[in-house]
């Protein structure tokens, strides 16, 4: 068996290509040359077809195996983050505030990995789709990719992809059934009121008063506890103008709720508008509501998991299966409406600094393991396929 993790060279060509794509991150949707880099890595492992701007400035590069058999998509992310923080690494890009603080440079470093392998062994049979999804951060690419008129051209009968997990032993793989990332949606709501002059604040329908019990009470609605669990977090707050003259009329409050599963999540949406109503009704406001960034919970199959027990095990991959979802979100989880889906974890480090930290940075050293495991993974899924082809071609 080839032995992936031993391949040094390989590894300094990723690491390098990880730093390149560290040294020019762009947020979702903008990710023009993030893509030119990949592409231009791509041509050098030529694919049987590479498709460019997916869904925006999606990628995917498709490997035919000799024989008919099920497409296998691994998908990995393009886009960095807005930053607010001195950043501590010296991956930010000057001046711009953008930085890869999720390890999508990582990602695509092991998924572009696995290029130079299946260009020197394609697979036997079935085919290998390599796709650089945009916009993962907003919750929209994923959409657009499956929305987009060419995805037809390469769509998968499975879909793997990975996140790197700081707090995770480095290099070991992480994983479970049912649902392993929350659903999860933003809310932002905008009282309207009467603003007045701040000598005559009786004149007014101040939202002053309703932002305070929105504060007080939204978070109320969470139940971490419980399980499955569903959580509300407060983001921003802002009521009226900074100024000193004037009572204010109107104020804006976002929240983010999360929950293990579309029934649980639906269900604080309930509950989040009811109490916005009530809040507004008792000042005499008026009150819009709109939901954003809308991610579906990411339940992965159990046969998908079953592979992967078994790919981990005989290749001597660490992995551990865990109790509860993960609380964050991913819009991975639109590929579940295609196809059998599994998303897996990759321990960066139990000590390693969270995602999104000022701090955070990709583990260089856990590359050559993921692409171990999906080229095993692969193979593992294709194998089958491969000796009916081979079967169906010499009529045996």
């Amino acid at each position: 068996m080839q032995n992936i993790r031993q391949d040094h060279i390989l590894e300094g060509i990723l690491v390098t290509l990880r730093g390149s794509l560290a040294a020019c991150p762009e947020v979702a949707g903008s990710e023009v040359m993030t893509s030119t880099l990949i592409t231009n890595f791509l041509h050098s492992y030529p694919p049987d077809r590479l498709l460019t701007h997916l869904g925006g400035y999606g990628i995917a590069a498709v490997y035919d195996g000799q024989h008919p058999g099920p497409t296998v998509m691994i998908r990995c992310e393009l886009d960095g983050l807005p930053v607010e923080e001195a950043d501590k690494t010296q991956w930010l890009v000057p001046g711009a505030n953008i930085a890869h603080r999720c390890g999508h440079d990582g990602h695509m470093a092991i998924v572009a990995g696995l290029a130079p392998l299946l260009h020197r062994t394609p697979p036997t049979c079935g085919r290998v789709v390599l796709l650089f999804q945009p916009a993962e951060e907003t919750g929209a690419g994923a959409r657009a990719i499956i929305d987009d008129p060419n995805f037809e051209k390469f769509r998968p009968d499975c879909a793997i992809t990975l996140h790197n997990l700081p707090g995770f032993p480095r290099g070991h793989i992480v994983y479970r059934r049912g649902t392993f990332a929350s659903a999860s949606v933003g809310m932002r709501v905008r009282l309207l009121g009467q603003a007045s002059h701040a000598a005559e604040p009786e004149q007014a329908r101040s939202p002053a008063n309703a932002v305070g019990r929105l504060l007080a009470e939204l978070p109320q609605l969470s139940r971490v506890t419980d399980n499955p669990y569903c959580m509300l977090t407060l983001t921003h707050a802002q009521l009226g103008l900074m100024s000193f003259g004037l009572t204010p009329g109107e104020a804006t409050v976002c929240a983010t709720l999360r929950a293990a599963s579309a029934a649980g999540l639906q269900n604080l949406r309930r509950d989040a508008e009811q109490c916005v109503r009530l809040c507004a009704e008792a000042e005499r406001l008026f009150a819009e509501v709109e939901w954003v960034q809308d991610f579906p919970a990411t339940i992965n199959d159990d046969a998908l998991v079953d592979t992967l027990e078994r790919v981990c095990l005989e290749t001597g991959i660490e992995a551990m299966e865990i109790s509860k979802p993960f609380r964050w979100s991913e819009d991975f989880g639109h590929f579940g409406d295609v196809c059998p889906i599994l998303h897996f974890g990759l321990g960066i480090g139990e000590h390693a600094p969270g995602l999104h930290q000022p701090d955070y940075e990709f583990c260089d050293d856990t590359i050559l393991i993921a692409v171990s495991g999906f080229y095993e993974m692969v193979k593992s899924l294709l194998i089958g396929y491969g000796s009916q082809g081979e079967k169906a071609a010499t009529g045996t």
